[in-house]
C-alpha cells in the first residue's frame, strides 16, 4: 500500500524547498507542485469512500492512517501519525484549491518572487499537515509553523502599516498557541494516555470529570478561537487582511481561519463531550456577538478589503455557533460554512486587490460606475458578494440553511438572530456593489483596464467551484458523513 498522505507530504516539501532555490522560475515549481499537490488530493477522494489504508490501530472513521514511532523516551511517546476523515478530507481540498488559485493570482509578482511563492507552499504545506496530523506534538509542530511564512508574507510584502500588522498577527496567534499547547499537554496527562496519539487520547479523555474536561475545553477554546477569531480577540484580523498582499489575505481567510475551527471539532469537541456540554452557554453567547459584531462593523465599512475581513468574523461566528449546537446536522453545516467561506472570502480578497491594481484605491465610495470599464471584474465581483450573502445555486446557500436548520432544531426561536443579521449581510454587499459597479463612473483613471488574464484565471478557478458546489453539494455532504466518529453512518 502506497502511504499517499506521506507522498503528499514530501511532495509539498520538496516542492517548497524547490521553489525557495528555483529564483525567477520560481512561479513554474510552484505551479507543477501545485498541480502535483491537486492530482494527488484527487487519489485521496478517489479512494476515500471504500476506507482504503485502513488502519485498526487508529480510532475508526479515520482512512489512509500511518503511524511510525518518532520520538520514544521514558513516559514520552510521540508518533508521526496521520490520518483522514471526511471532514479533513473536504478541508484538504480547500487547501489543494486556494493554493492553486493563489498562485495563479500572484504570477506576475515581481518583488523576491522565489520568497513569495515559497512562503505561499510553505504556508499551505503547515495547513495539509495541521489538518492530517493525529499526534499532539507533531500538530503542534504543524499549527506553528503556519505562523512564520505568514508572518513574512504580510510583513514584507504588505501594505505601509505591514510590520505593526504583521506582529500584532504573530503575538495574538502565538499567545493563544501557547494556551492551546497547554491544554493539549493535560488532556494527555491527565487522561493518562498512553501516548500523545489521537486514539490513545480518545480512548480516556472521555471519562475525565465534568469539571477537568471543562478546564482543559475553555483552554482549548480560548487558543483555537483566537485564530477563529472570536470576539473580543478579533482585532488583529483587520489590520492583518487590510495590510496584507493579496495572496496573503487569501490564505489568510480561506485557511488559517480554519484551522481555529477544525482544531476545536477535532481536539475540543470530540475529545471533550462533558466540557462541551458545560461551556456550551459561553460558546452560544461569543457566537452570536461575533455574528452580531462582525456584521455591524461590515455596515461601516469604506475599504472593501476591510468589509471583507469583518464580514469573516460574521461568518466564522455561525460556524462557532453551528459548532456548538453539538448535533451532527451542526457539525455538518459547520463545515461546509468553512469551506463555502474558504472559497468565497478568497473570491472576494482576490476581487478587492484586482481593485486596487486598476483604480489605485479600495476606497468603496471613490470608485463607481465600473462596469463599462471592468465587465469581468464586476461579473466577478458580483458572483463572489451575491454568494457571500447566501443566494441560492451558490455555495454559501446550502451551507448556511443547514446551519440555520440545526439552530431551529436546537435552539428554536433563537434562530432568528444569525437569520436577521443574513439581511444586514446582504444589506452591505448590495451597498457596496450598487456604489461601485453601478451608477455614473467616477474615480476612472484613464488607464484603468479589466483584470489581466492570471487575476481573471485565478477567481475564475473559485467561481467554478461556487457554483458546482452550490448546485451539487451533496458532493461535499456525501464525503463529511463518511466521518463514523461524529456519529454520521458512514460508509
Amino acid at each position: 500500500m502506497i502511504p499517499l498522505l506521506s507522498v503528499i507530504v514530501a511532495t509539498l516539501a520538496a516542492g517548497t524547498v524547490l521553489t525557495f532555490l528555483a529564483g525567477s522560475r520560481a512561479r513554474w515549481v510552484a505551479l507543477a507542485t501545485t498541480i502535483v499537490f491537486l492530482a494527488e488530493v484527487a487519489a485521496l477522494f478517489a479512494a476515500f469512500p471504500g476506507w482504503p489504508g485502513y488502519n485498526s490501530a487508529l480510532v475508526p472513521g479515520f482512512a489512509d492512517g500511518e503511524s511510525y514511532s518518532w520520538i520514544s523516551i521514558a513516559w514520552m511517546h510521540v508518533n508521526y501519525t496521520v490520518g483522514v476523515d471526511g471532514i479533513s478530507l473536504v478541508l484538504i481540498l480547500l487547501t489543494a484549491v486556494l493554493q492553486l488559485a493563489t498562485v495563479v493570482y500572484s504570477w506576475e509578482e515581481q518583488k523576491r518572487p522565489a520568497a513569495y511563492f515559497g512562503l505561499v507552499l510553505l504556508t499551505c504545506f503547515g495547513c495539509f499537515g495541521v489538518f492530517i496530523a493525529l499526534d499532539v506534538l507533531l500538530f503542534f509542530l504543524f499549527w506553528e509553523a503556519v505562523l512564520i511564512p505568514m508572518f513574512f508574507l504580510i510583513g514584507y510584502w504588505g501594505g505601509p502599516q505591514r510590520r505593526y500588522a504583521a506582529l500584532k498577527f504573530f503575538v495574538y496567534t502565538h499567545v493563544a498557541s501557547i494556551v492551546m499547547l497547554v491544554g493539549m499537554l493535560a488532556l494527555v496527562f491527565y487522561s493518562g494516555a498512553a501516548s500523545f496519539d489521537f486514539s490513545a487520547i480518545y480512548a480516556s479523555a472521555r471519562g475525565l470529570s465534568s469539571v477537568l474536561q471543562s478546564f482543559m475545553f475553555l483552554a482549548l477554546f480560548f487558543g483555537f478561537g483566537v485564530k477563529f477569531p472570536i470576539v473580543p480577540f478579533h482585532t488583529w484580523l483587520p489590520d492583518a487582511h487590510v495590510e496584507a498582499p493579496t495572496g496573503g489575505s487569501v490564505l489568510l481567510a480561506g485557511l488559517l481561519l480554519k484551522l481555529g475551527a477544525y482544531g476545536l471539532i477535532r481536539w475540543a469537541v470530540e475529545l471533550l463531550p462533558s466540557g462541551l456540554h458545560t461551556m456550551q452557554p459561553v460558546l452560544y453567547v461569543v457566537a452570536f456577538v461575533s455574528i452580531i459584531w462582525g456584521s455591524v462593523l461590515s455596515l461601516s465599512q469604506r475599504d472593501m478589503k476591510r468589509l471583507v475581513a469583518y464580514s469573516s468574523i460574521n461568518h466564522m461566528g455561525i460556524v462557532l455557533l453551528a459548532i456548538a449546537l453539538d448535533s451532527s446536522l451542526g457539525l455538518l453545516a459547520a463545515v461546509l460554512l468553512m469551506f463555502a467561506h474558504g472559497i468565497v472570502s478568497a473570491l472576494l480578497f482576490m476581487a478587492s486587490g484586482s481593485v486596487h491594481h486598476t483604480f489605485g484605491t479600495r476606497d468603496i465610495p471613490a470608485v463607481g460606475g465600473i462596469t463599462p470599464t471592468t465587465p469581468t471584474l464586476s461579473t466577478l465581483i458580483m458572483v463572489g458578494s451575491l454568494a457571500s450573502l447566501g443566494l441560492p445555486a451558490l455555495i454559501s446557500f446550502p451551507a448556511e440553511f443547514t446551519a440555520l436548520l440545526a439552530t431551529w432544531n436546537t435552539l428554536a426561536y433563537w434562530v432568528f438572530v444569525p437569520l436577521i443579521i443574513l439581511v444586514v449581510t446582504a444589506g452591505f454587499y448590495l451597498w457596496m456593489m450598487q456604489r461601485m459597479l453601478f451608477g455614473p463612473a467616477r474615480g476612472i483613471p484613464s488607464t484603468a483596464h479589466d483584470v489581466p488574464w492570471y487575476e481573471g484565471a485565478a477567481m475564475a478557478i473559485l467561481v467554478a467551484f461556487t457554483v458546482l458546489f452550490g448546485i451539487l453539494p451533496g458532493l461535499l455532504v456525501n464525503v463529511i458523513m463518511n466521518s463514523p466518529i461524529h456519529g454520521f453512518p458512514g460508509t
